[in-house]
């Protein structure tokens, strides 16, 4: 990812005292969350610059320039994006993941019974694979009658059963070594055209058959209404959505993360932050992985939505169970929520979202530089991910060397030796 333009903590901060009324709620909120950012996603680094003969160098120029990180922060794309060089300089500008908007889905790959077409995935994934962007896989089942192939929807009994197990056995062989993960079985709390006509069994029967089809790619649950309602913060839903997960695991489904899709309406979330991490930390109890796997906001007013986009970003990047974030709109040619969906107009300059994901993005980046000490040590904190270090000797030429900082409890030594 590029580097942008930094711009402080307390702009945002700013930002959400106004939506707030200027009280504290935000302060506090921002403040608690920045805590464990600096906590969980940044590494205290020690770079030892040798010489030829193993001894220190004092007052060596030191550059750190973090080039990608770590933390998985995506986007989804669909065929239309394979076209538009625009988008894809856009995408691997701001996002280090990707997921396919339709390209895996039933109805996309099978649009006639017998008749698979993968062209359109295979072709993503090369774009993909060539400027090293991992691939989420969605979905392999989508549980609401509606999303069925409509040659599908007639089918029962047997027949439906082993036109399931065709599906399960074509498209997760077809990216098996692919994809970094699977949602198996999409929006099970809000539909149940599978179990319905082949019994609560076939649920977790697909998550097993579909580890025994591909042991390597993580298989998630995916699901909306989580993260927030547009009642009230009601509960039920995040309640619910736990059990099953519970109920699917004492069932003997291999599941090895969450989904949570973060599609968010005109609910007034930014009254009650806390609510948030509140909805995370109740999933967090299954001691699974979160990914926030689809989010996306587009109220008719610019500021609101960057300011949602901070507080869902801030929060779930603060979190310790959140491995991944995963937008679904990226800008208002594509947006199927109006004009402010996503983080760009249709000519592609930044609206208010996208200036607030930029700043976002620099704030959680590190660049630093400095000199070596007597020992030829330098010191710096830095968040995981992969760097770039220039040493530069009082005297002769620079050199760098590819780094990467990973979590650990010492700090991590990078030693450089000039030669």
């Amino acid at each position: 990812m590029k580097r942008y333009r930094s711009i402080l903590a307390s702009v945002s901060l700013l930002a959400f005292g106004g939506a707030m009324g200027g009280s504290s709620a935000a302060a506090d909120w921002m403040a608690q969350a920045n805590a464990r950012i600096e906590q969980i996603r940044r590494q205290d680094v020690r770079v030892e610059v040798l010489d030829s003969q193993g001894k220190p160098v004092q007052d060596a120029q030191i550059a750190v320039r973090q080039i990608r990180k770590a933390f998985p922060f995506g986007a989804a794309i669909g065929r239309a994006f394979l076209n538009n060089a625009k988008f894809q300089e856009f995408f691997k500008d701001h996002f280090n993941c990707a997921v396919f908007e339709n390209e895996t889905k039933w109805y996309a790959n099978e649009r006639a019974q017998g008749q698979e077409r993968y062209a359109d995935a295979d072709a993503m994934f090369a774009w993909c694979q060539a400027n090293g962007i991992p691939v989420r896989g969605h979905c392999v089942f989508w549980e609401p009658e509606k999303w069925q192939p409509r040659w599908l929807r007639p089918l029962t009994g047997d027949e439906l059963r082993q036109t399931v197990e065709r599906r399960l056995e074509s498209v997760v062989p077809h990216f098996r070594g692919k994809f970094i993960s699977w949602d198996v079985n999409n929006e099970t709390l809000h539909g149940d055209f599978f179990k319905a006509r082949l019994g609560e069994s076939i649920w977790p029967w697909m998550f097993r058959r579909a580890h025994e089809l591909d042991p390597d790619a993580k298989l998630f649950v995916n699901e909306f209404n989580i993260l927030s309602v547009d009642k009230d913060f009601t509960e039920v839903q995040t309640d619910e959505y736990v059990a099953h997960v519970r109920w699917l695991i004492g069932q003997g489904a291999p599941i090895h993360g969450v989904g949570i899709q973060g599609h968010i309406w005109a609910e007034d979330i930014l009254s009650k932050p806390e609510v948030i991490k509140e909805r995370l930390d109740k999933v967090a109890t299954l001691n699974l992985p979160i990914w926030i796997s689809e989010f996306d906001v587009a109220d008719d007013d610019e500021r609101s939505c960057a300011d949602k986009l901070e507080l869902v970003y801030r929060t779930a990047y603060s979190h310790p169970a959140v491995e991944g974030i995963v937008m679904w709109i990226v800008w208002a040619g594509n947006s199927w929520r109006g004009p402010n969906g996503g983080l760009a107009h249709r000519d592609w300059t930044l609206n208010e979202a996208g200036k607030r994901y930029e700043a976002l993005m620099s704030e959680w980046s590190t660049q630093t530089e400095g000199r070596s000490d007597a020992e030829g040590l330098f010191a710096f904190r830095g968040f995981h991910g992969d760097y770039e270090i220039t040493v530069t000797p009082p005297e002769g030429e620079a050199m760098s060397q590819s780094v990467r900082v990973t979590a650990s409890p010492q700090a991590q030594t990078v030693t450089i030796r000039l030669e």
